[in-house]
């Protein structure tokens, strides 16, 4: 059996297209189910208007599902769908036709947030970032940049933008902290995946092999929590996103393993023992 998602469509949604007299929300539907069928991914869709109803769909489908699509669009501000897709716990990717006015609640509990320029391709990207089995356990890991080009930083399914995002809209790994935050000393208390307000991070001007062993090793005795070592790897993908520099050779390594270390800390990803002893062992070999 394919990956199961769910796909949620926020407020108005089932009016898409009405003002402009183009595609509508039962095309978008369409597409979608073409490119998972293409995939051989199983879809449930839901749209509706109402907070609780989405809210309802998540506890419903909780253990139905691999994975949440989710298309907040007005409710982009409510902490209780944020709350929701944090406790159900399973990886989220946030997509939207346009950017959203102000930064998104709902995204700091995703994994990645996808953001077009009005036509249905966030939501097929996002349908292939879950394809790419980048969030199924035991799966082949795989960047998100599907490229290993040091100078050219890309987002899921080979974006083309660069380290500074597209004016039409673009890709991130959830909220992007500003540098001085990033550098700010790491909360105790566990981060949720999508947050980067408060990421934690450690103060280096070289990203390599051996810190990143280092932090597996802190958290393997108890000197990190899960939910700490996985802020810290999103916390450091993220500066490489930006431009900071990698031990020569090894960006490709580094950036599939923090990226794995970033979902380590989730339900349906979560990296066992034995499994973060492999990924010092593979950043050793490397």
């Amino acid at each position: 059996m394919g990956m199961r998602l769910l796909v949620l469509h926020g407020p108005n949604l089932n009016l898409l297209g009405v003002r402009e007299g183009g595609r509508g929300l039962s095309d978008l539907d369409a597409a979608l189910k073409a490119r998972a069928k293409s995939l051989g991914m199983e879809l449930t869709v839901l749209q509706s208007n109402h907070e609780g109803v989405l809210l309802d769909a998540l506890a419903a489908h909780r253990e139905k599902v691999d994975g949440v699509l989710v298309n907040p669009a007005g409710l982009f501000g409510s902490y209780a769908l944020k709350e929701g897709l944090e406790l159900v716990g399973l990886p989220a990717i946030e997509v939207m036709l346009r950017p959203p006015a102000r930064e998104s609640v709902v995204a700091e509990a995703c994994v990645l947030q996808v953001h077009g320029a009005g036509g249905f391709e966030p939501y097929l990207e996002a349908l292939e970032t879950f394809a790419s089995g980048v969030f199924t356990p035991g799966s082949a890991s795989k960047t998100l940049d599907g490229d290993d080009d040091d100078d050219i930083v890309q987002s899921p399914r080979k974006s083309k933008s660069k380290s500074t995002p597209e004016p039409k809209g673009g890709k991130t790994l959830g909220r992007k902290p500003s540098p001085a935050k990033e550098a700010a000393p790491e909360s105790k208390g566990g981060k949720t995946l999508g947050r980067g307000t408060k990421s934690a991070s450690v103060t280096t001007d070289l990203l390599t092999r051996a810190l990143v062993h280092q932090k597996i090793s802190d958290r393997l005795a108890g000197r990190l929590t899960a939910a700490e070592l996985a802020s810290w790897a999103r916390s450091r993908y993220e500066a490489l996103q930006r431009g900071l520099p990698a031990e020569q050779g090894q960006r490709a390594v580094l950036e599939e393993q923090l990226q794995r270390l970033t979902l380590s800390h989730l339900p349906s990803t979560r990296l066992s023992d034995e499994q973060l002893v492999d990924l010092m062992t593979r950043l050793d070999e490397g």
